[in-house]
């Protein structure tokens, strides 16, 4: 007896569309988090100028009763500049995917436009950081490289960098509460690294993860936990330096940073511009719509002293 089958007579659509739109993969965007922002105004320039006053010297010698006036002091100080840039992107749509598609997909264009206008600022941030803060290579740890794997010896000689310059540290100290598994935790610096650097910090015996932190509610999903006076914030797009160490291997830039360290500079009215043009724009027959944005910003490093590339490897 014949049986009609779904080879003989297919179903009239072969596939069905799910209106749930996959999860995109983001980064944790890290970079920017200890970042001083300032806004240049409109019709302000290309150049904003910070300056910083040098402090002066202590008075220790005692006036005495001569009523000789002692020597003055020169007041002085230092200029930085920072230049704005502009930086944009955008994509094309033709007339036809917006007028057959299921997706929306020039709400799906928005929503990408607006992760890759913030993965460029943490990615240029992160190359200013790479390519201007002062060097300390990890030098305790056993793996016979150059720089070493990362020691908590290593986060104290960057505390103590950054205390002996009078940096300023970002958090304040979270108590110890009677709750089970939890630690105090430090007043501290910021790290920020990349996340192949999280098993290595997991091993150290002086880490604290972030889950182990007596209050919760200033904890954000990119902290991964705390050594000493240090909290490393971690990334997929954290700063790597490819087959730079004296073995061959890769070297993971690992900054370390104070209040005020560095800072990003906006421009007023262009911190972050959407644009969308209609097919009417685009050519005599309206096929294509086009959307995009603009930024103009500048991310300079405030003082030196301040913040640290500590260097590290993972083998």
């Amino acid at each position: 007896m014949p049986t009609t089958t779904t080879s003989t007579l297919p179903a009239p659509v072969q596939q069905s569309f799910n209106d749930m739109i996959l999860s995109t993969p983001v980064p944790n965007y890290i970079h920017s988090i200890p970042a001083m922002r300032n806004h240049m105004p409109s019709n302000g320039g290309r150049i904003m100028r910070f300056r910083r006053y040098n402090p002066l010297a202590p008075a220790i010698v005692p006036l005495g009763n001569t009523g000789i006036t002692p020597p003055s002091q020169l007041l002085t100080a230092i200029d930085i500049d920072a230049e704005v840039s502009f930086y944009g992107s955008f994509v094309q749509i033709n007339e036809q995917v917006t007028l057959q598609a299921q997706d929306k997909p020039l709400t799906q264009a928005a929503i990408r436009l607006g992760d890759s206008l913030r993965k460029t600022e943490d990615i240029l941030v992160r190359n200013m950081l790479a390519g201007s803060a002062t060097i300390q290579n990890c030098v305790f740890g056993l793996n016979g490289d150059v720089p070493t794997n990362l020691t908590a010896t290593d986060c104290d000689i960057a505390t103590q960098t950054l205390m002996g310059n009078d940096a300023h540290m970002f958090t304040g100290t979270i108590e110890g509460e009677l709750r089970f598994g939890t630690s105090p935790v430090r007043n501290s610096y910021i790290a920020l690294c990349s996340t192949e650097l999280v098993a290595q910090l997991n091993a150290l015996p002086d880490f604290i993860p972030a889950a182990k932190y007596p209050d919760q509610n200033n904890v954000i999903d990119s902290e991964w936990g705390q050594i000493n006076n240090i909290r490393f914030f971690v990334s997929s797009i954290g700063s790597v330096t490819p087959v730079s160490s004296d073995l061959g291997f890769d070297v993971f830039n690992i900054f370390v940073c104070a209040k005020e360290s560095y800072g990003i500079i906006e421009q007023d009215n262009y911190t972050a511009k959407f644009i969308y043009r209609p097919a009417i724009f685009s050519d005599p027959l309206a096929q294509n719509v086009t959307a995009g944005y603009k930024m103009a910003a500048a991310y300079r490093i405030y003082n030196d002293a301040w913040v640290l590339n500590m260097r590290a490897t993972n083998q």
